[in-house]
């Protein structure tokens, strides 16, 4: 049985992880930004393959946020149609999800400010 009070921090959990990812959103539409004032004039293959690496990264990145974001929209609205049904074990792996998504976008920053530098 699930109490309240752990419903409601399901919940309050659930919405710090959408708004952190879209804080990530952002910042992925940032990097892209700099990766598009980075790119003009950049003849040597191996910059342009970088180039090309990091733009494909940044959508595919984009597409991983929207996606998650849409799950966990999707878990909010099964947690407050059921509140009584334990969300549990969905919540945890939409954690795990949400922590390896912003390790791989924080790894994907780091490298992205090293190519540039270069």
């Amino acid at each position: 049985m699930v109490t309240e009070t752990q419903h409601m921090t399901l919940i309050e959990e659930c919405k710090e992880w959408y708004d952190r990812l879209v804080s990530y959103r952002e910042k992925i539409n940032n990097l892209k930004n700099e990766l598009y004032y980075f790119a003009p004039g950049k003849m040597d293959e191996e910059t342009r393959i970088g180039i090309e690496h990091f733009h494909n990264q940044f959508h595919i990145q984009l597409i991983n946020i929207h996606d998650l974001k849409h799950e966990i929209k999707h878990h909010i609205k099964d947690a407050n149609h059921h509140p009584a049904f334990g969300h549990r074990i969905p919540h945890h792996f939409i954690k795990e999800k949400t922590d390896m998504l912003i390790a791989d976008l924080d790894k994907l920053e780091e490298e992205f400010h090293q190519f540039v530098k270069s």
